[in-house]
């Protein structure tokens, strides 16, 4: 920090006095040629000339350590590899094999290319100098040769075995430290491995011997082959614009160059580093936090840079199984595990790796599932002693005696085992808990609970004078001057100091360019914000450090005429009832002082936080015509309350809602008036107003009056790579002329089987097609002549699929809406908030955060491609991370002070806060609308039993699961249907005989006849037939109408007041049908199975006459169609299955709620294996924030 100081002392930024803008008007529309594809251009490689030698079919063919296209690569030698070398060290270019590499599901047609810079960057804003984490890297041109390397362990038996990451690098280690002046290797503890040299001739395999735990054990280097060779100098012409093209496999290869040295003590997770010797930070469920760095290489304007950041990662914790699965459920699970919690606990740990030690050594296993109790679960065990099972009696015996016998008695016997995998083998293998360990620096993928985001919040908020330290401590603890790795490439990192980013203009040669860079970062100036005076007119509210106070009223406000406010949760004290009466006799006030006119008095309901409770209450609401609900949630569970509320509310009803956290409320009770204010915003832009109005088209140099913008923004949520939780995309669209309207749609998307999920928005042009109508309808049937859409989630690798094929989706949607019209003009940028890269101030005394607007489109951008660094927000805490905008297309023809200074005036027009958000409004509707989405999708897919005590999740099956399901039923069919055809074929054999009954029109059994091959027939008939069925079915409906009462008895005593109620009502509608159908078995068939008991039992003097046996012969017998059809009138089931049948051809249904209505409008549009759900159009809640911010 001493050396910035004095090396900054007498320097001042820059400011740029000449503020003024010269706004230049151009019309003009853009013809459907606009909409030209471009056309990259690619160099391929030249191959130098290779001696031929005869083939075995007798034609010559090349001589080349290379195989054809034809050959495979396995037939590639070392020998012949080398000998080329040899003779081919002259030629500038050598022959290159490039490895076959997995194609996604989304094409690439490169019709459309990301595009170059339009100028030399923005020229706006004030100079300013920053500090970026980045390091500036000398990377001299050299040839580096690839290899494919597999090395595998040899087990007792001799065969060859997987083995791990770990191994294999002590292989590679062990191998280079055996063998003198041996090349300087560096490999990716993978299948490959890389030289600067050709590699010597070696005899493979070769056998390696090392020591691990306390044992040695032998691998072999099985293979090693060259492959391909890459050149340095790619990087240097990409960033010098020679070619267009990253080049990937470079960047690789010096990536995995810095990880040589720092793998040695650290652990290695992809570009992440953890110290091994540091304990983890325990979250209190068997998971702890690490602290680590980031390293990678970046290909800027400026040169390569290296990047380090911090990093926290969670990770399960080093423990025994017993203690881990104690800690995970928190409870002791020592005496024996419930089925349900077994189901939540497999989820987690499936596929874990863990490891035993009671054999002698460490053997590692994955976890596949759990089996019975080890006192339970029984094996057949042969021979011991090098004994065959054919020499010794095999016989049976549990996994608790064997490990008593073999090892030590278990201490918990009556825990399940574990079906562990190891290697390869498909065979299970049972193993006790407590003989199992987790095995270290597993990451945990599983979302956090409240509390643990607020330990991880705590500890990952780092002021930027602490992270600057950080990081430079991390630089000066990785020497890289002293790495061996680096200097066989002769690459210098200059770790001094962090890359400087000028405000003055600073002239110097960069090695190894010779060209002159400017290096500029800039603070853009804010917008000005219109809101509605008290008295008349419009006044302007100024932003300061990206912030600004409301001291009028909203730019547009509703009148409210019918509204009220609902408390969901426990019983009310004094307290609460103190803090609800206060809140309630202020709140309509508060709001006033916005502009709002409330014409109504405010009505307070206190209800339960019941499944059933929210529903009807939400209802009432509804029915009485209510504007808008203000619920204030006081639950233990108040996230799945949340869900619920908004779930009815926005999907079933057709309610506006605001919700409150009661605890929130509780702690601002003393400064009510700005946490009023926070809310009335949402309120305000949830009944369709608007709150504040900026001039887009000030902030660009050219426009004219006839432009009309409008503003998309777009993002998909992944929750997990599987096809039973699918993706949700969201896109909005604004849908009036100040841009300060949205409307979302928001679609549901699966990914194939097998698959990961999609990155792409499937269903875009059906959602842009819905938008744009939105728009023209708002708009007096007007469209928008330039669209700005603004993308979330991007990745750069998928950069060319979401040209190929979102920004065509958006082109075919206009095409289809305008018709003949001329076709707007796009732009496209994606937005990337998931980096590494920050900026710091520096004042002489201590290292800030940068201003809200500072704006870097120099030096460490991309070199060619049109791209900036903006951080529009003011942080509060921590560091402040900018966003990165990468313009993929541009029609319209931004200048780069147009597009940022564009960006930077829509973070201010969020209409939840004051401030300048982190990215644009646009796209941050779009993330909240796919966040929310799942809240209102909340208990469709997953039953309500996570809201029980005991945190157990929902039960998903798969496709497998419902065949085995429909093979049990259908087994079960079969079996019914046979023991029916036994009967029925009995008095055909001769056990009784089949007759006529007494009226002479359908055939039965013989009643009458007293012989006693006939009575017997005829008892047992009586008895399994009848009596046993009806009996099993009237106590097992007892049975389950006892438990429903019992489960509703516990909830009106409040024993479990969160369990749900629609569990209840289903399983009540189920027995309602279940007893239907009973009764009408006992109904139709008791009136026969008298006459047949009379008839066969009875004196043959009590006769019954024809009429009365027809008749009660016909009813039971013509039951076989009628109970059916009673059972399918009452079951719900079925009703949703000809719903189903009757909508096939309708895909996907989006709900939506434009303009003031109230109840939900349905859109139809046709997807592939895709469906939609409900959003309102207005700026929607973030489910996942903190409640009381909303």
């Amino acid at each position: 920090m001493s050396q910035r100081k004095n090396r900054r002392a007498d320097s001042k930024p820059a400011t740029n006095n000449d503020s003024t803008d010269t706004t230049v008007v151009v019309a003009g529309t853009l013809q459907r040629s606009g909409w030209g594809a471009l056309v990259s251009s690619t160099t391929e490689p030249s191959v130098i000339p290779k001696p031929t030698r005869a083939s075995p079919s007798g034609t010559e063919r090349s001589c080349s350590a290379f195989p054809t296209l034809n050959e495979s690569m396995r037939n590639l030698s070392i020998d012949a590899a080398s000998a080329l070398a040899k003779d081919s060290r002259s030629q500038s270019v050598r022959p290159v094999i490039r490895r076959r590499i997995l194609c996604s599901a989304v094409p690439e047609s490169a019709e459309l290319t990301p595009i170059r810079r339009p100028d030399e960057g923005g020229s706006k804003g004030q100079k300013i100098s920053v500090y970026t984490n980045h390091f500036r890297v000398q990377i001299p041109d050299a040839i580096i040769y690839q290899y494919d390397i597999e090395i595998v362990m040899i087990g007792r038996d001799g065969k060859a075995r997987l083995t791990r990451k770990d191994d294999r690098w002590e292989v590679i280690q062990t191998f280079v430290k055996q063998r003198n002046n041996f090349p300087t290797i560096w490999y990716d503890e993978g299948k490959t491995l890389y030289s600067r040299e050709i590699l010597p001739d070696l005899k493979l395999p070769i056998q390696i011997e090392i020591g691990k735990d306390d044992e040695k054990k032998t691998f072999q280097l099985k293979k090693l082959v060259l492959v391909r060779q890459d050149k340095i100098q790619n990087i240097h012409d990409f960033i010098e614009k020679k070619i267009n093209m990253r080049p990937r496999e470079a960047v690789r290869i010096i990536e995995i160059l810095f990880k040589q040295r720092a793998r040695n003590d650290l652990i290695a997770i992809r570009n992440q580093f953890y110290d091994r010797r540091r304990q983890l930070d325990d979250l209190g469920d068997g998971r702890g936090m690490a602290r680590g760095f980031y390293q990678a290489l970046f290909l800027t304007q400026m040169g390569p840079t290296l990047n380090i950041n911090l990093t926290f990662t969670c990770f399960f914790m080093p423990l025994n199984f017993v203690d881990f699965a104690c800690k995970y459920l928190r409870k002791d699970i020592t005496k024996g595990l419930n089925e349900n919690d077994l189901k939540v606990f497999e989820k987690i740990v499936r596929n874990l790796s863990i490891e035993t030690m009671h054999t002698g050594r460490r053997i590692f296993y994955r976890i596949r599932g759990f089996g019975r109790p080890a006192n339970r679960l029984m094996f057949r065990r042969g021979g011991d002693d090098g004994q065959t099972a054919s020499a010794v009696d095999i016989k049976e015996t549990s996994v608790a005696d064997y490990f008593a016998e073999k090892y030590r008695k278990l201490m918990y016997p009556y825990l399940p085992c574990i079906n562990a995998m190891k290697g390869a083998e498909n065979k299970p293998n049972w193993l006790p808990m407590e003989f199992v360990r987790i095995v270290e620096w597993q990451r945990a993928l599983k979302p956090l609970d409240k509390q643990q985001r607020g330990v991880v919040s705590r500890n990952t908020i780092i002021k930027p004078e602490q992270r600057y330290n950080e990081i430079m401590k991390i630089v000066r603890n990785n020497q890289f001057d002293r790495d061996p790795y680096l200097k066989e490439l002769n690459i210098h990192v200059d770790d001094k100091e962090m890359l400087e980013i000028k405000g003055n203009l600073s002239f110097f040669i960069s090695f190894p360019y010779n060209f002159i860079d400017v290096y500029l970062a800039r603070v853009l100036a804010p917008p000005k914000i219109r809101y509605r005076s008290r008295g008349q007119g419009e006044v302007i509210e100024s932003v300061n450090c990206g912030k600004w106070r409301i001291q009028n009223w909203f730019y547009t406000t509703s009148k409210i005429n019918s509204w009220g406010m609902i408390y969901f949760g426990d019983t009310p004290n004094s307290r609460i009832e103190d803090t609800l009466s206060e809140f309630q006799n202020r709140l309509p006030d508060l709001l006033r002082r916005s502009g709002f006119v409330i014409n109504t008095e405010l009505l307070l309901t206190i209800k339960s936080s019941l499944d059933n409770e929210i529903y009807n209450t939400l209802l009432d609401a509804s029915r009485q015509r209510w504007q808008l609900a203000i619920i204030i949630i006081n639950s233990r569970n108040s996230e799945i309350v949340y869900n619920l509320v908004k779930k009815y509310a926005n999907t079933k009803i057709g309610l506006m809602t605001q919700c409150v956290n009661f605890q929130a409320l509780e702690r601002n009770m003393s400064k009510l008036e700005m946490y009023v204010e926070n809310i009335s915003q949402k309120i305000n832009g949830k009944l369709g107003n608007i709150n504040g109005v900026i001039n887009i088209k000030s902030a660009l140099s050219r426009s004219s009056r006839e432009d009309l913008f409008m503003f998309f923004g777009a993002d998909v949520t992944h929750s997990t790579c599987s096809s039973d939780y699918p993706s949700i995309s969201a896109v909005v669209g604004s849908r009036d002329l100040t841009n300060n309207l949205y409307a979302a749609r928001v679609c549901e998307q699966y990914p194939k089987k097998g698959r990961c999920s999609l990155e792409i928005i499937k269903e875009l042009d059906t959602m842009v097609i819905d938008l744009l109508r939105v728009f023209a309808n708002s708009c007096g049937d007007r469209l928008p002549n330039k669209i700005i859409f603004y993308r979330d989630g991007v990745d750069e690798g998928q950069y060319q699929k979401v040209l190929d094929n979102e920004v065509n989706k958006i082109k075919n949607a206009c095409r289809i809406v305008y018709g003949n019209k001329p076709l707007p003009q796009l732009a496209f940028i994606v937005v990337k908030k998931r980096h590494n890269t920050r900026f710091f101030l520096y004042d002489g005394n201590e290292t800030m955060n940068v201003q809200a607007g500072t704006v870097i489109d120099q030096s460490i951008i991309h070199p060619s491609q049109f791209d900036f660094y903006l951080c529009s927000q003011a942080a509060i805490m921590g560091t402040s991370r900018p966003a990165l905008y990468h313009v993929l297309h541009d029609d319209i023809g931004f200048s780069s002070d147009d597009i940022q200074q564009l960006t930077y005036w829509l973070c201010h027009t969020d209409m939840r806060c004051t401030k300048s958000v982190s990215i644009p409004a646009p796209v941050h509707y779009a993330h909240l609308a796919a966040y929310a989405s799942r809240a209102l999708k909340y208990g469709e897919d997953q039953d309500r039993e996570s809201v029980d005590e005991n945190n157990e999740e929902p039960e998903t099956y798969s496709l497998d699961d419902i065949k085995t399901k429909i093979s049990k039923c259908i087994i079960i069919a079969c079996v019914v249907v046979i023991i029916a055809f036994i009967w029925t074929m009995l008095p055909i054999i001769g056990w009784n005989e089949y007759t006529l009954e007494g009226a002479l029109t359908s055939c039965c059994v013989n009643w009458y006849d007293r012989r006693p091959l006939y009575v017997s027939f005829n008892f047992f008939l009586f008895i399994f037939v009848y009596c046993i069925p009806l009996i099993i079915l009237i106590v097992t409906n007892t049975i389950i109408y006892v438990g429903l009462k019992r489960m509703k008895c516990k909830m009106t005593q409040g024993d479990k007041k969160e369990l749900s109620q629609r569990r209840i009502e289903m399983e009540g509608r189920i027995l309602k049908s279940i007893i239907i159908t009973v009764c009408g078995f006992i109904i139709t068939w008791t009136p026969y199975a008298i006459v047949f008991f009379i008839s066969a039992f009875r004196n043959t003097n009590a006769k019954i006459s024809p009429l009365a046996t027809f008749l009660c012969a016909f009813f039971a017998k013509s039951s076989v169609m009628w109970i059916p059809m009673l059972y399918i009138s009452t079951s719900t089931h079925f009703r949703l299955i000809f719903v189903d049948r009757n909508s096939m051809d309708k895909q996907a249904v989006m709900f939506s709620t434009d303009g003031e209505a109230h109840n939900p409008s349905v859109v139809i549009g046709k997807n592939e294996k895709t469906a939609a759900i409900a959003v309102i159009n207005r700026p929607l809640e973030n489910k996942c924030s903190a409640i009381d911010e909303q």
